[in-house]
């Protein structure tokens, strides 16, 4: 069975890849990047939520965006995961 965009790209940023939107629209014809990246936020904080074992301090995972400029002076996103 073919992963969905969200599956591919959770694992790639589990992976330690980092992300633009062009690289995801190459690799797996992702045009709405930052909407994957907002629904896989919200996997991780309901994954969080219903953790049996999560403590008070701890936080769940986090995407973190970072604004970068590009070899042409174009300035983008760019997606890592939040190491905690």
């Amino acid at each position: 069975m073919k992963k969905s965009q969200k599956q591919q790209i959770r694992f790639y940023l589990e992976s330690g890849g980092k992300l633009t939107p062009m690289a995801a629209l190459n690799f797996w014809g992702c045009f709405r990047l930052s909407a994957r990246i907002y629904n896989i936020n919200e996997d991780y904080y309901n994954e969080w939520l219903q953790d049996d074992f999560w403590e008070f301090n701890s936080q769940p995972e986090e995407i973190k965006t970072e604004i970068i400029t590009t070899a042409s002076g174009k300035r983008v996103a760019q997606y890592s995961l939040k190491i905690n």
